[in-house]
């Protein structure tokens, strides 16, 4: 016979389930609650907005402003000139490039009798002789001579006496000339200084008279390209400053400037630039010539990204003034290194502008 279990202890069971039940619901509930209080705890915080940064700012300065201009230069001996022969016969000696060719030398040979180079500033145009009436010439012939030793062909005048004669004989026989006292056209050749041969265009063996070669002057010299619209900037004799390879500064003059044309039909100027202390010059290398042009002291400038352009035109400058930003009118003046000039109502040394960034 079947046991039947009594009412009361079934829900006593009944009841403990229920209890239980509601405890997991809790406990579920409590975690769940836990997790979502933690996030939304450690949630961050919104980024706060960047602020903008102040503008860029700068001072109107008083100060000088000198226009200047940079250029390219190259270490040399100037440009090269031709220089002809005017003896007839055949070359039989011609020097090497970058011969230095000095007072009484040999500039070249024709038939086995060497043409020397005398310094000044008339050619030989006739021949001179005891007999030739005087001239410009006669006295460059005696200036030479006193200068390589030979006084008794002084006092220079002009004038060929006994003296001269003496003098030119014995310098033709120093020299490994014929003693003939006289001097024919072809036979010495006058230049202004002494030179150095740049190059040879003429071929041992060929008819001495023509162009033998060209030559510089014995200095040296950095030439510089130019435009020519910027010539003002380089007036002869107006000093300028080269920029050495090395980085060291030397001080120099302009010597000439010539016409040169440039590609393209573009026509440009070539600048001679001398140094102050030929020590100085280097021997190779890219320099740098800077130029000065106009010149304006003690003005107002500010740097040239402070102008504002206007939309009615002209221009302005950013002021801060009492915390706050005005526009003042101002008229451009000389632009140079960075700055400009500028006049304005109000605006004084020491006032601070916006600049563009």
């Amino acid at each position: 016979m079947t046991e039947v279990e009594p009412q009361g202890r079934g829900a006593l069971r009944r009841r403990r389930r229920r209890l239980l039940l509601v405890a997991v619901v809790l406990a579920v509930a409590a975690t769940v609650g836990v997790v979502l209080f933690t996030r939304v705890a450690t949630r961050p915080e919104p980024a706060a907005r960047p602020t903008a940064p102040p503008p860029a700012t700068a001072k109107v300065v008083r100060t000088d402003l000198v226009d200047r201009v940079e250029v390219d230069g190259t270490p040399g001996y100037g440009a090269a000139t031709p220089l002809s022969g005017r003896k007839q016969g055949t070359l039989t000696w011609l020097p090497e490039p970058g011969k230095v060719v000095d007072r009484g030398q040999p500039l070249y040979a024709v038939d086995a009798v060497a043409v020397p180079l005398l310094i000044g500033s008339t050619p030989l145009y006739r021949e001179i002789r005891a007999d030739v009436p005087a001239g410009p010439d006669v006295r460059v012939l005696q200036e030479n001579l006193v200068a390589l030793g030979y006084a008794e062909a002084g006092p220079p005048d002009g004038k060929f006496d006994a003296g001269t004669g003496r003098a030119l004989r014995k310098w033709q026989k120093a020299a490994g000339l014929p003693q003939s006292g006289v001097l024919a056209q072809g036979d010495a050749l006058v230049l202004p200084a002494a030179v150095r041969v740049d190059r040879v265009t003429a071929q041992l063996g060929a008819a001495a008279e023509g162009e033998l070669m060209e030559v510089t002057g014995t200095e040296r010299l950095v030439t510089a390209e130019l435009e020519k619209s910027r010539r003002d900037y380089a007036p002869a004799g107006a000093a300028v400053e080269v920029r050495l390879p090395d980085r060291r500064t030397a001080a120099g003059t302009v010597r000439s400037v010539a016409t040169a044309s440039a590609e393209e039909g573009e026509t440009k100027l070539v600048v001679t630039v001398a140094f102050a202390d030929p020590a100085a010059a280097p021997e190779s290398g890219q320099v740098v010539v800077v130029l000065t042009g106009a010149r304006r002291d003690q003005v107002l400038a500010v740097p040239v990204r402070a102008l504002v352009a206007l939309a009615e035109g002209g221009y302005a400058v950013e002021v801060l003034r009492d915390g706050g930003r005005s526009l003042v009118p101002v008229e451009p003046g000389m632009f140079a290194s960075g700055l400009v000039e500028v006049t304005g109502p109000g605006l004084v040394e020491g006032a601070e502008v916006v600049v563009a960034s």
